[in-house]
């Protein structure tokens, strides 16, 4: 099993906050601070203190400088796809499979 390093995965996440949100485009929203991508039932909320991970929207993780927490383990592995996704040069979009 691979071991992700969540903070260092937030870390590329932050610093890259102005790249992905012109990569992204339509695909996301900016209200205020905050860079929300919608992938139905997953929403992904980038902002300045954490990323933050809804599951029909109520928060089911988020990873900060601390580190990764998962209150819903439903969403693991559709976390590490966006966060996979989110820090890599050739972004790709990854779709939730139910």
């Amino acid at each position: 099993m691979f071991l992700v390093d969540w903070k260092q995965v937030y870390k590329k996440i932050s610093e890259r906050r102005e790249i992905l949100e012109k990569i992204l485009g339509e695909k996301a929203v900016k209200i205020g601070e905050t860079l929300i991508i919608y992938d139905e039932p997953i929403e992904i909320r980038i902002e300045r203190e954490r990323v933050s991970f809804y599951l029909d929207d109520e928060l089911a993780a988020f990873i900060d400088e601390s580190g990764a927490c998962f209150i819903d383990e439903r969403v693991k592995e559709e976390v590490e796809l966006w966060c996979k996704a989110l820090t890599s040069l050739g972004f790709k979009k990854y779709r939730i499979r139910r």
